[in-house]
C-alpha cells in the first residue's frame, strides 16, 4: 500500500496562518536549536522507532515461526502493542489538549491535522482487535498488514506536522512562550512515554543535549528519567528484542528478567 504524499512546506509569511496583526511570524531567529532536536520532532520519532520495530520483530517471527506462532510471542506481541497504543494516546491528548489550543490563540492551523487524528485512532483500533484475538498457532500475516497500514496513515501525518505546524509554532512563539504548554506536557509525562523518549535518543544525547536544550534540572534525571528508561528497556523494548531474536525474553541471557 502506497504511502499518502503528505501537504507540501509553508510558506510561513502567508498572512491566512495569521490570527491577528498583534502577533506576527518573527520569531523563529529566537530559537536556538534546529527543528530537528525539537521534542515534538523527537517524539515523532519515538512514534516512528517504536511502529519500525515492531514491523520488523513481525516480520522475523513470522519468517522463523511461519505459520504457528508460540506462545511467548503472542504474549510479547501483546505487551508492547499495548504499550504503543498508550503511548500514542498520550502524545494525541497532548497535541489536542494541550499544544494546539495554544497554538490556534495566534495561529489558523489546517483543520486536517487534528482531523487526521481521528483516521489514525481508527487504524490503531484495527491492529488492537488482532492484537487481542491471537491465539497460540496463529499466523500474523493479518496482523502485519494490519500494522502497515497504519504505517501508512501515520508517517505522512507526522511529517505534516513537522513541516507545517512545527515551523509556525516556532515563527509565532518564542522559546520561552512555547515552554509553557510544553512545561504542562512534561508533569503529564507518563513512564511509558517518557521512557520510550529516552530510549529513542540514547541516554547519553538525551542526557547531554536534550536536558541542557530544555534547561531540565541534571537531577530529574535521577528523579524521573533514569526509572522510566530501566522500566522501558527491561518491561517493553525487551519484549521486541525477543521477538527479532526469536527466543522467549526470559530466556534471552543468563540471569535476564523480561518483566
Amino acid at each position: 500500500e502506497k504511502e499518502a504524499a503528505p501537504m507540501v512546506a509553508i510558506q510561513i509569511s502567508d498572512p491566512k496562518w495569521q490570527v491577528s496583526d498583534e502577533h506576527k511570524p518573527d520569531k523563529e531567529s529566537a530559537w536556538q536549536h534546529p527543528p530537528e532536536n525539537d521534542g515534538w520532532m523527537l517524539a515523532h520519532n519515538m512514534l516512528r522507532g517504536e511502529v519500525d520495530d515492531f514491523i520488523e520483530a513481525l516480520q522475523s517471527v513470522s519468517n522463523k515461526y511461519s505459520n504457528s506462532t508460540p506462545l511467548w510471542a503472542i504474549e510479547a506481541i501483546q505487551k508492547f502493542w499495548f504499550h504503543h497504543e498508550s503511548v500514542v494516546h498520550d502524545h494525541h491528548k497532548n497535541e489536542d489538549n494541550i499544544m494546539t489550543p495554544f497554538m490556534k490563540t495566534r495561529i489558523n492551523l489546517p483543520e486536517k491535522l487534528e482531523a487526521d487524528h481521528i483516521d489514525v485512532i481508527a487504524r490503531i483500533n484495527d491492529v488492537s482487535k488482532i492484537v487481542k484475538e491471537l491465539k497460540e498457532g496463529n499466523s500474523l500475516a493479518d496482523l502485519l498488514s494490519s500494522v502497515i497500514a497504519y504505517k501508512t496513515l501515520l508517517f505522512p501525518h507526522l511529517l505534516e506536522e513537522e513541516q507545517i505546524a512545527l515551523p509556525l509554532l516556532r515563527s509565532y512563539f518564542t522559546p520561552e512562550e512555547a515552554m509553557i504548554p510544553v512545561n504542562k506536557i512534561m508533569k503529564t509525562l507518563g513512564k511509558e512515554e517518557s521512557g520510550s523518549f529516552v530510549y529513542r535518543q540514547g541516554e547519553e544525547r538525551f542526557r547531554s543535549v536534550f536536558m541542557k536544550q530544555e534547561g531540565i534540572p541534571f537531577f530529574v534525571w535521577h528523579l524521573k528519567f533514569k526509572s522510566d528508561y530501566n522500566y522501558f528497556k527491561n518491561t517493553i523494548q525487551c519484549q521486541i528484542d525477543a521477538l527479532k531474536n526469536g527466543i522467549p525474553p526470559t530466556t534471552a541471557k543468563p540471569g535476564y528478567i523480561c518483566w
